[in-house]
């Protein structure tokens, strides 16, 4: 009944099961039920929302019945009595059968509730301005008689309306144009996984290693009271040098090669030097005023503290595009669409929970710049552009080493610690539902056992340990019950194995109490 992060894959054959079961059960209490009806419920909980079938609240009944069903649901006029009793129904399968959790609002307050929408919802459901697109052609159509899922008689219709041999309301057409647009733009994450937040005094020591952030702090130390800047608003070459061998960058001022020496025009020659610069502006440590460079004093604290810093920096470092990506003979668009590909690097790694394969996110960066992978852009310059890329990507990725956000070994890179707790802050920041182990530990079995399903090993056994601990007398009882009934395997297995475990534990904490 939890189905937070499953794929289709997961969730639709499980649907399947759970509706044959509504039905046979609804025949039994000779119950008149709709079985599309809860078919489309679970769907809209599982895509649109967290997931949870066995959990319902007043407020989701609204929102589904009197925004969603109207929104995206088709379905004739004549059917529409069917559904808040198909509805009342559920929920009365849903406790009788004991698949409601211990967070689901109670039966007789979701009935209430549902008693209370009658007229609002058929009221919503006549209401033709509240249609999205596709419900907009599908209503017309079976007004005209004509199945919308008929491939070939959908598409004699459309024909018709184009011929202009079927007139269509064109302002109800504008606003469900404008329904489906509003409703794209609210696209929301995926499911995220459970991630496991280290203290901070982990994620402080880790901060405190970090290369990037010692080059800020020192920078910012450099600066002093001021540095002043050339009339281009760039470090002077004296300046420069200094920071070189302050900060320990690589960067060569007048650089030789064989025997010709190449003189430096300008600090914006020198790419470490260069990073360092913009990254302490774009963490708003240091700014710019009348010419000159000056340390932000309300960011004092925050540069004193690693931990801090590295949360400034990482906000920052997603304007670093043309800084990181210096420019030169060939130029790719991750340079200009720095921001974006980074968050999909990020989340990519993110969303593994393991090491991911640098050629992986190279050609991701090529999909999220171009909108299209590398190979089907037709160019003579194919190779450069593949090459450049990889520079481009390696570049990116090097600098969150530098930071200590990730690892990169064998061809591979991860998240920290650190970095997994800057991306989870960060989507919260976003809006995003970013779901941690101390948030699960309060949660009901089931939920716990489903999240803990699809995490890596090592992030399972913690979370399920951890739940165990926090709910020592009820733990054993909760996971043996939620093995008899689930009718996924994996869920099974672990709710059984960690139920003995939990009953382990419950019986030595029992022998410890008497022996006191």
């Amino acid at each position: 009944m939890v189905f937070t992060a499953a794929p289709e894959e997961t969730f639709y054959p499980a649907q399947d099961r759970l509706v044959v079961a509504f039905q046979r059960w609804a025949r039994q209490h000779r119950r008149t039920v709709d079985p599309f009806v809860v078919e489309t419920l679970v769907e809209h909980r599982w895509d649109d929302g967290d997931g949870i079938l066995c959990r319902w609240r007043p407020d989701e009944l609204r929102n589904a019945l009197l925004d969603w069903f109207p929104r995206k649901v088709s379905m004739p006029p004549g059917s529409w009595r069917t559904v808040v009793p198909t509805v009342h129904a559920f929920v009365d399968f849903l406790f009788a059968e004991d698949l409601a959790d211990a967070r689901c609002a109670e039966a007789e307050q979701l009935h209430a509730v549902l008693d209370g929408l009658v007229d609002d919802f058929d009221a919503a459901m006549g209401d033709q301005s509240r249609y999205d697109l596709a419900k907009f052609w599908a209503m017309r159509m079976l007004a005209a008689d004509v199945d919308p899922t008929d491939s070939e008689a959908a598409g004699r219709y459309i024909a018709a309306v184009r011929e202009g041999k079927i007139a269509i309301d064109q302002e109800l057409l504008d606003q469900a144009v404008a329904n489906h647009l509003n409703a794209s733009g609210d696209a929301h994450l995926p499911p995220l996984p459970i991630v496991a937040v280290p203290d901070e005094g982990i994620l402080a020591k880790s901060a405190a290693g970090s290369i990037a952030l010692a080059r800020i702090q020192r920078f910012v130390e450099w600066t002093g009271s001021g540095r002043t800047l050339t009339a281009t608003g760039r470090l002077r070459l004296t300046d420069a040098r200094e920071l070189i061998s302050l900060l320990d960058l690589a960067d060569v001022v007048d650089p030789q090669i064989g025997e010709k020496v190449f003189k430096t025009k300008s600090s914006e020659e020198l790419y470490e030097t260069s990073v360092v610069f913009a990254w302490a502006r774009a963490a708003r440590v240091v700014r710019v005023a009348k010419g000159r460079l000056l340390p932000v004093k309300s960011a004092q604290k925050a540069v004193a503290d690693p931990l801090s810093l590295a949360h400034r920096a990482f906000d920052g470092f997603f304007a670093l595009g043309e800084a990181v990506c210096a420019s030169g003979y060939s130029e790719t668009m991750v340079r200009w669409r720095f921001d974006e590909v980074t968050f999909a690097l990020l989340m990519a790694m993110y969303l593994a929970q393991d090491r991911v394969k640098r050629a992986e996110l190279e050609e991701t960066a090529v999909r999220v710049a171009e909108g299209a992978p590398l190979d089907s852009l037709e160019s003579p310059h194919i190779d450069l552009w593949r090459d450049q890329y990889e520079h481009d990507v390696h570049s990116l990725l090097t600098h969150l080493a530098l930071l200590a956000a990730i690892t990169l070994t064998d061809g591979h890179a991860e998240l920290t610690p650190l970095g997994t707790t800057l991306v989870a802050e960060h989507l919260r920041r976003q809006g995003a539902d970013v779901p941690t182990m101390q948030d699960l530990l309060d949660e009901t079995a089931e939920v716990v056992v489903a999240a803990a399903a699809d995490a890596p090993a090592a992030v399972r056994d913690e979370l399920l340990t951890g739940w165990c601990r926090r709910h020592p007398d009820t733990a054993a009882a909760s996971l043996r019950a939620l093995a008899r009934r689930t009718d996924d395997r994996d869920h099974r297995k672990l709710a059984e194995a960690y139920a003995r475990s939990a009953r382990r534990t419950a019986d030595s904490h029992l022998r410890a109490l008497k022996e006191i």
